[in-house]
């Protein structure tokens, strides 16, 4: 009995050996490969190269020619010499030790334009995609910021009536208007999820955004972030509720219904009346 009851011992005490050396090899195994996956990204990873151009050098070289400057951001150089300006004086766009302000702003409205992807950004401007997200946020928050600002009419009480308006050919039909609205269809990538609300009627997805201008083509009321499944209608009967402060409205018992059935008619035909 003792004997097979010492021979049942060393066997359990060899299997529990045998089980924590497994253990210690398993644990090692997985130390050895964590390691190498950190080597392989970190300690080991490949220099970026240093770059022929820099992102700031591309932007000064395209403001250098205003053909080239109003091809790559969408304006003359003075418009961007004066946009840049306004924002870093009065709206809060800063140079930082990683990227100018002129070199931000230039990348924003770059990837704006193309639209470019962050990966053609990254490749032209080299720099990482975590900066160019944050410095493409910073700058919208700055137009963003200019927006609240000039998007407005200049008079909101419409005290005059505009110039082209007091014409014999349009004064009869637009007596005391104040301007067109219409709405148009930006194309948009959402998730997959959100995908279906916002295929309307050019079979991909966009936003329904309805904008109101004045006889200046100066835009005066933005709504944007519809999806474009949502009809002209059900977004400027929404508008009128949701925003009717801010909303242009031509000066009491000076037309003004007749001016806002003029909205409608304009807005459910969709055509955007400019002289």
């Amino acid at each position: 009995m003792s004997t097979s009851s010492e021979s049942d011992t060393g066997s359990s005490s060899e299997s529990e050996n045998d089980t924590d050396d497994a253990s210690e090899v398993l644990v090692a195994s997985i130390v050895t490969l964590i390691a190498m996956d950190h080597s392989e990204k970190y300690l080991g990873k490949r220099k970026r190269p240093p770059p022929r151009q820099s992102g700031y050098q591309w932007v000064m070289d395209q403001l250098q020619v205003n053909k080239d400057c109003y091809n790559m951001f969408r304006m003359n150089r003075h418009v961007f010499a004066r946009l840049h300006e306004t924002l870093v004086e009065n709206y809060g766009l800063k140079c930082t030790r990683v990227m100018s302000s002129v070199e931000a702003l230039g990348m924003f409205l770059w990837m704006c334009g193309g639209p470019q992807s962050f990966i053609t950004v990254e490749n032209i401007f080299k720099r990482s995609t975590e900066t160019i997200s944050r410095k493409f946020s910073e700058v919208l928050e700055s137009v963003n910021l200019l927006a609240g600002d000039i998007i407005k009419p200049k008079d909101p009480q419409f005290r005059t009536v505009h110039p082209r308006l007091q014409v014999d050919r349009f004064s009869t039909h637009f007596n005391n208007c104040i301007g067109a609205i219409d709405g148009t269809h930006v194309r948009v990538v959402v998730p997959a999820n959100e995908m279906i609300p916002h295929i309307g009627r050019h079979g991909y997805p966009t936003q329904n955004v309805m904008v109101v201008c004045d006889f200046d083509m100066r835009f005066t009321f933005v709504v944007a972030g519809w999806p474009g499944s949502a009809h002209d209608s059900r977004i400027f009967n929404d508008t009128l509720c949701r925003y009717s402060d801010a909303f242009p409205h031509p000066p009491e018992g000076n037309g003004r219904k007749s001016c806002q059935s003029l909205f409608v008619m304009l807005f459910h035909i969709c055509d955007l009346i400019l002289f």
